[in-house]
């Protein structure tokens, strides 16, 4: 005797053990999904974030160490050779809005009814530019930070750069398109770093 779809989901509807296991597995799904979306939130934002900078220059280099001329250290999250200078980019990873300018002395960002100051990154990341122009001088030396959650509500940086703003990119350059001596540069700078 054949069994119709009808009857099936009458049998099932009436079947206790079946609803209290769809349930159970409703509810362990609804956790697992409610546990992943931050991790998800932050895979996407993270795989964003790589494409910015993938597409603001032809080479680069993570993570190096430099002395900063006055007896200290600077790090530098991504350096960037890009067609019209060296680049230098921090991940700012910080949510919620941020208000702040180029000469304000502190930022603040403002999660919900509270708000945090931080110094302005703009300052460390000059001691930044000067480590590397200590190493090339005279190449054109630039810096970002990449807020790639964060808002400006109010005016934003030059020096900041958003996740928004990957569409108005250029395509990543090739290296045909950056200058010789951009180039020249490059290696130097790839023989102090190691």
């Amino acid at each position: 005797m054949p069994f119709s779809i009808p009857e099936f989901l009458h049998e099932l509807a009436n079947n206790s053990e079946f609803q209290a296991t769809l349930l159970v597995v409703a509810v362990a799904l609804g956790g697992l999904l409610y546990v992943l979306r931050n991790r998800v939130h932050r895979w996407r934002c993270e795989r964003k974030t790589r494409k910015i900078i993938q597409r603001l220059g032809a080479r680069r280099i993570d993570n190096i160490n430099l002395p900063d001329g006055t007896g200290g250290e600077v790090t530098i999250e991504h350096l960037i050779l890009s067609p019209e200078a060296i680049l230098i980019v921090g991940v700012m990873r910080f949510d919620g809005l941020i208000f702040g300018g180029r000469l304000t002395e502190q930022w603040t960002q403002v999660l919900g009814r509270r708000s945090y100051k931080f110094d302005n990154p703009n300052q460390y990341l000059q001691r930044q530019i000067n480590a590397i122009s200590q190493v090339v001088p005279g190449i054109p030396v630039k810096g970002l930070h990449l807020f790639p959650n964060a808002k400006f509500p109010k005016d934003k940086p030059d020096s900041v750069i958003q996740i928004s703003d990957l569409k108005a990119l250029p395509r990543r350059p090739r290296t045909g398109d950056i200058p010789q001596s951009l180039h020249t540069a490059w290696q130097q700078l790839l023989e102090v770093v190691g």
